[in-house]
């Protein structure tokens, strides 16, 4: 998932290295076996799709027409927290401003998917991001 400016820039650049290495591709090479040449071809296109996806997502968010999330689970929350952010157009600079840490405090926690935040910060960021939960489900079962 692109999380800033700077990753989406490096995305694009590795989607142009792609297109122009499938570009490359020559099926005619006398060096390199026909199943090379759709292996090849297919990883370039299968890599091509994923860098495209992605970046298609990051537009959507920073453009602001997706404003509401679905969380399936706890463990999607901190991506959730990561797209909020960007929907509203914050940076992360933005956000550590707003809940008073380094910016490069909100670029640990964005790599590492909040695995270091403690309830409370998490809390704080969502407040920062003005999240609110509209509806939420929780099941569980106990095992004996």
């Amino acid at each position: 998932m692109i999380q800033n400016e700077r990753q989406y820039r490096i995305t694009q650049t590795r989607l142009r290295e792609f297109e122009a290495a499938l570009a490359a591709v020559d099926a005619n090479d006398p060096n390199l076996h026909p199943r090379q040449v759709v292996g090849r071809t297919n990883s370039y296109n299968l890599t091509i799709s994923e860098l495209r996806q992605e970046i298609e997502e990051y537009e959507q968010l920073k453009s602001g027409s997706v404003l509401t999330f679905a969380l399936a689970s706890i463990n999607d929350l901190p991506t959730t927290l990561i797209k909020a952010r960007i929907a509203t157009g914050m940076t992360q600079k933005d956000l550590a401003e707003k809940i008073g840490v380094q910016e490069q405090q909100i670029q640990r926690y964005e790599a590492s998917h909040y695995a270091s935040a403690s309830f409370d910060r998490l809390r704080a960021i969502a407040g920062a991001l003005q999240i609110e939960i509209t509806q939420a489900v929780m099941q569980f079962e106990v095992q004996p």
